[in-house]
């Protein structure tokens, strides 16, 4: 009787462990709340912006190296609004110890801001902040000091760039 008690807990602790595995990796969509306070916040940026998912949008600059910076926003499930872009691509730099040395000295030249290789190798810059204390100025401020930083970065990086082959002329 004892043994098939203690299968039974264990059966039903194991159910319940899963259960609660499930259910936090679960993706719940964006609350109300909170859809209209980002939108209200890109709104009141100024900024031309679009939705790309339920808890992602995309604000687009030009800069002065890169001709298209594309800064996303993204509201998470546990409260942070993460605002990033992509500096460059993994196929379009060669990941040196020169370079990654460069990137570490400039990552203490922001405050707020991280520098970073992203999992598929490409190169990326990016604010983390609280959603729910994070205002229109703040929005607006941030979002702005991460296309800037992308294109300073973008600068700076060219040297640690691989040349693009050059274009084959067609055969007359």
């Amino acid at each position: 009787m004892k043994k098939t008690f203690a299968i039974f807990a264990l059966f039903a602790l194991l159910t319940l462990i899963t259960v609660s595995a499930l259910a936090q990796t679960k993706k719940a969509p964006l609350d109300n709340a909170s859809a209209t306070k980002i939108v209200q916040l890109l709104k009141d940026s100024g900024h031309v912006h679009g939705q790309l998912a339920d808890n992602v949008w995309l604000v687009r600059f030009r800069g002065n190296t890169l001709d298209d910076i594309v800064v996303t926003t993204i509201v998470s499930r546990e409260g942070l609004l993460i605002l990033s872009a992509i500096v460059a691509e993994k196929k379009s730099f060669k990941a040196t110890p020169e370079l990654m040395s460069k990137l570490l000295r400039m990552n203490n030249d922001y405050d707020r801001l991280k520098i970073g290789i992203k999992e598929n190798g490409d190169m990326f810059v990016r604010i983390d902040l609280s959603f729910r204390i994070t205002d229109s100025q703040e929005f607006k401020m941030n979002v702005e000091q991460v296309s800037a930083a992308a294109d300073e970065i973008a600068a700076a990086i060219k040297p640690f760039l691989v040349a693009a082959p050059a274009a084959k002329k067609p055969v007359k």
